[in-house]
C-alpha cells in the first residue's frame, strides 16, 4: 500500500493524508446479544479465528438470563432464543406498565404485573416475596397499603390457582402458561 490522499474535511477545511501503511483496518465485524448482553466490536481476522471460540465459550458460561445460538449471517450475531427473549429486553416495561396494560384492579392484579415485570423485564426466573412488595410499591398510581398487608393471602390464593409457582420457601416464579399470558403484553 502506499500513501493516498484519504484527509478529511474538519470545520470546512481540508486536512492532510495518511499513511495507510501504517492503519491496519479490521476486517470483521462482530455483534454479540446474549441476554442483556450485547457487545459491538470491529476486530482482525487473526483475532476472530483465535479467540472467538474462548470469548463464546466463557460468555455462554456466565449465570445470563438466557442463552443464545450462532446465526449465519454477514456478521457472527448471538442472539436470544429463550426467555425472557431478546424483544422482551428491550421492552423495558415497568411494574406500572403491566398494570396498565393487565388492567389490575386488585391487589392480585398488580402482584401478577409484579412479577411479569421481574419476569420479562429484569430476567428473574424465581423471586421472593420482598421482590414482589417492592416492586408493587414502584407502582405508585395502583399500590395501596391493603396490598402489602393482604400479600401473603394474595401469594397463596395465586399459587393455589396456578397462576403462581412456590418452588420454596418465601420464592415464587411464574408458570409457562402465566409467562406466555404476560408476554402478549410487551
Amino acid at each position: 500500500m502506499s500513501k493516498r490522499d484519504v484527509g478529511h474535511y474538519i470545520h470546512g477545511q481540508w486536512k492532510g493524508t495518511l499513511d495507510l501503511e501504517e492503519v491496519q483496518m479490521p476486517e470483521v465485524k462482530l455483534s454479540l446479544k446474549l441476554g442483556a448482553l450485547s457487545i459491538d466490536c470491529e476486530a482482525s481476522e487473526e483475532f476472530m479465528k483465535t479467540d472467538l471460540n474462548t470469548i463464546i465459550e466463557q460468555l455462554l458460561e456466565l449465570d445470563l438470563p438466557d442463552t443464545g445460538a450462532l446465526s449465519d449471517s454477514g456478521t457472527t450475531s448471538i442472539t436470544s432464543q429463550s426467555a425472557p427473549s431478546e424483544g422482551q429486553q428491550a421492552a423495558k416495561l415497568s411494574t406500572t406498565d403491566f398494570a396498565v396494560k393487565m388492567g389490575a384492579k386488585s391487589g392480585s392484579d398488580l402482584l401478577m404485573a409484579a412479577a411479569a415485570n421481574l419476569y420479562h423485564t429484569q430476567g428473574k426466573e424465581e423471586f421472593r416475596r420482598g421482590d414482589v412488595l417492592n416492586e408493587m410499591k414502584g407502582a405508585k398510581a395502583f399500590y395501596r397499603a391493603s396490598y402489602g398487608s393482604n400479600l401473603s393471602k394474595s401469594l397463596e390464593t395465586l399459587t393455589k390457582s396456578g397462576k403462581l409457582q412456590n418452588p420454596r420457601s418465601d420464592t415464587y416464579a411464574l408458570p409457562y402458561a402465566e409467562i406466555q399470558s404476560t408476554k402478549r403484553h410487551l
